[in-house]
């Protein structure tokens, strides 16, 4: 009697494989095609005729298919005729202002030719089969794939100024604001109730995707996580989508799927839950090997057999976005310590707490940790640093008005070994911040001694005398030399470095300023002639326990358009960590800027900015204050719009690239080189 039962279970099955077969949609996504759209269309060609892999109903390209500065000349061919797109593209990030310009007039152009106004709300046809998805909202594809798409990139700076003018240059930028993130939610409210999201498209990668995660991932991952875009992250918690796609870093990367659970329950098995897979796809082209087209082939959700939809792979994980940014499955036993479980301690009146308990552990197995993030809560320290070696105990030190990291703390090892091991993490990138490791001292042995000038500490990078890095050094002079930035913004972000280990452009000797002034005047002249600005910024903190900062004035070329607003973006950045800067006028000389910058800073510390125009933006630091070591990177990466950029690990490249960008800008520069002038 049962046999006819499961006989007719297994058809009722099968049939809806075969179903489920009918109705999928095969889709390929690409990466940023910014000046590869050519080479993207062409392997698009190969593949969709390919009967193995084809035919694709649509592409979905996670970033650019067009430089904002070139899109007519790219697209001018898909205009008029003599190219062609196959497959319908549907692209997300119009590059800037001028490419949302493009992007706007040839939709407009293309709209009165062709008289269709069938087209879906959003969708701008700018050529024949080449769509901008321009606003933030569920689009539904190729009969019935729901694909969310949130257009443009995210700029920190800009998406905080909530202000009317800051709202329209972002949108005038093609940079995300807050009515996308409300408009998004309010096209996905408006969905019915089962519909679900069959794939998210965004050009940022979303913070926090590592904050939970089961497998050993690089560096370059890990750094894309902490410093992703909060608008993606949000987004794919409250979409749930089956698929979200980002294109902003030039590498290919796939987690594990994670669990979604639409209700809002903690039960997944009480709820219709379902996973998402979040991938990167690498630039379109690139010469590194990284895959940057990903075939799918998927069915609707919205139509799919829902247990078929809610079947949850083995390798499945828990969301990392439903607990609060950088909180860190693999570390949650290592909690704050409260005194198990005691009240909240009171505190004296500097802040600190009155009763706080004393962290546990050897002082010769403790390090003391500092400049970490606010952002940075005990799971996350503690699985960080628990890659070096077991620990005992960690206390974060906390603000006394509102429990708010103070960016400082103690971590104990059970092994000098491990100790040891977290100390070679001084200077790395945690949370976007360069964090300082040190051994913990007694406190009678705290005050370290100052270094003296002009003696060169073993491990100092800048150092010519320790031979570090020689190939990247591209002009000497008689007491400074231009070397390439290690991971530079630019391919041409270069440094002015004293032969000397001297502190800062304001102490140098006059001889010295002299020479480091000559070198900003030539790399100035050489950026005017390649249509771009010079941007200089300097960070001078004492860093005693390091054998005292050596001086280093960071020079980064910038396109002229773009220049324009580094005094805007910079005071934008201030405004944010509530400080405010003081506006130098031009100098005449190098003395007279040595003798500006002393008139604000004095024999401290400082954050300096050379403006484009020749203005200095200059802050001075006072002793113990917290800074954000990454200031001036954050900002410029968002100024030559590519945040992704503002990790220098993540932009490594292995010696014979760094040798190649050296020789090139050598030879580019030879005729500004001040050092070859007669």
């Amino acid at each position: 009697a049962t046999a006819p039962l499961r006989s007719r279970a297994i058809d009722r099955a099968s049939m809806s494989a075969a179903a489920s077969a009918d109705a999928a949609k095969r889709v390929i996504v690409a990466g940023d095609a910014r000046a590869t759209f050519d080479d993207l269309v062409a392997r698009v060609h190969t593949v969709h005729a390919n009967p193995k892999a084809g035919p694709f109903d649509a592409v979905l390209v996670a970033g650019r298919i067009y430089d904002g500065d070139a899109a007519e000349e790219t697209m001018r061919g898909y205009q008029d005729g003599t190219k062609s797109c196959e497959v319908p593209v549907y692209f997300v990030d119009p590059d800037g202002e001028k490419g949302l310009e493009f992007a706007r007039s040839a939709a407009a152009k293309r709209a009165s030719e062709t008289k269709d106004g069938s087209k879906e709300k959003g969708l701008l046809e700018i050529a024949p089969n080449v769509y901008f998805m321009s606003e933030s909202r569920v689009y539904e594809l190729c009969g019935g794939l729901k694909v969310a798409s949130v257009p443009g990139r995210f700029d920190v700076l800009s998406y905080e100024d909530a202000s009317a003018i800051g709202k329209s240059t972002a949108k005038r930028n093609g940079e995300t604001t807050e009515d996308d993130v409300t408009s998004m939610k309010a096209s996905f409210d408006e969905l019915p109730k089962n519909d679900v999201v069959d794939v998210l498209l965004t050009r940022d990668w979303p913070a926090g995707t590592l904050d939970v995660h089961g497998r050993e991932v690089g560096s370059e991952a890990k750094s894309a996580s902490s410093t992703g875009s909060p608008v993606s992250r949000a987004l794919a918690l409250t979409l749930a989508p089956r698929y979200h796609f980002a294109g902003s870093h030039p590498f290919f990367f796939e987690r594990e799927p994670y669990i979604n659970v639409k209700t809002g329950s903690s039960d997944p098995a009480s709820a219709q839950s379902w996973v998402t897979r979040f991938i990167n796809i690498a630039y379109c082209s690139n010469a590194d090997g990284e895959k940057w087209m990903h075939a799918l082939k998927i069915e609707p959700g919205s139509a799919m057999d829902r247990a078929l939809l809610c079947k949850i792979p083995p390798d499945t994980g828990p969301n990392p976005y439903l607990g609060a940014p950088g909180q860190k499955r693999r570390a949650a036993d290592l909690q704050p310590d409260w005194r198990d479980g005691a009240k909240k301690p009171k505190t004296d009146a500097r802040g600190g707490n009155r009763d706080a308990r004393d962290i546990k552990g050897d002082l010769d197995k403790t390090i003391y940790v500092r400049n970490l993030s606010w952002d940075a809560e005990e799971g996350a320290i503690a699985e960080y640093f628990g890659e070096c070696g077991e620990l005992v105990d960690l206390r974060l030190a906390r603000n006394r008005d509102n429990n708010r990291s103070r960016g400082y703390g103690w971590i104990s090892f059970t092994t000098v070994e491990g100790a040891k091991a977290a100390l070679e993490r001084n200077q790395a990138s945690f949370f976007g911040r360069d964090i300082t490791v040190e051994m913990a001292n007694a406190p009678s042995e705290r005050q370290p001694r100052r270094p003296t000038p002009g003696v060169a500490p073993g491990g100092c990078w800048f150092c010519l005398s320790n031979e570090k890095d020689l190939h990247l050094v591209a002009s000497i002079g008689s007491e400074c030399f231009v070397s390439m930035d290690k991971g530079g913004l630019t391919h041409e972000h270069c440094q002015i470095v004293p032969v000397e280990h001297l502190p800062c452009f304001a102490n140098v000797p006059e001889s010295t300023a002299t020479e480091m002034w000559n070198y900003i005047g030539a790399l100035r002249r050489y950026a005017e002639s390649k249509s771009h600005k010079l941007v200089i910024f300097e960070r001078y903190l004492e860093l005693l326990s390091k054998g005292g900062n050596h001086c280093h004035m960071n020079c980064v070329p910038v396109e002229a358009d773009r220049a324009v607003l580094s005094e805007k973006i910079f005071k934008q950045a201030a405004k944010r960590l509530d400080f405010s800067w003081t506006k130098l006028e031009p100098p005449a000389n190098a003395a007279d800027a040595q003798a500006a910058i002393k008139s604000v800073a004095g024999d401290g510390e400082y954050y300096a900015v050379h403006l484009p125009d020749g203005c200095i933006l200059i802050r001075s630091i006072e002793r113990g204050e917290k800074h954000w070591m990454q200031l001036g990177r954050e900002v410029i990466s968002h100024l030559i719009k590519a945040p992704e950029r503002a990790n220098w690990q993540s932009c490594m490249e292995d010696e014979a690239k760094e040798t190649e960008r050296t020789t090139a800008f050598v030879e580019a520069f030879d005729s500004f080189d001040p050092m070859k002038q007669g």
